[in-house]
């Protein structure tokens, strides 16, 4: 089954929630709420939804 693509407000929401989340969960890594684990995790997520963060290279991989 294929996933229907969101609307253009549905992305531009999941992108602020997580943005806000990425920010959230970095005031937690600096106040050593939160360790560098799970903070990777909410980044990936974030980098995840962005259209940039689909092409190989990105994270300074050789890989293409």
């Amino acid at each position: 089954m294929q996933r229907k693509k969101p609307s253009q407000d549905e992305w531009v929401s999941d992108l602020v929630e997580l943005a806000e989340s990425a920010v959230v969960g970095y005031e937690k890594y600096l106040k050593d709420e939160l360790n560098y684990r799970e903070l990777a995790r909410i980044m990936k997520q974030l980098r995840g939804h962005l259209p940039i963060g689909n092409f190989a290279g990105i994270t300074g991989s050789d890989k293409k």
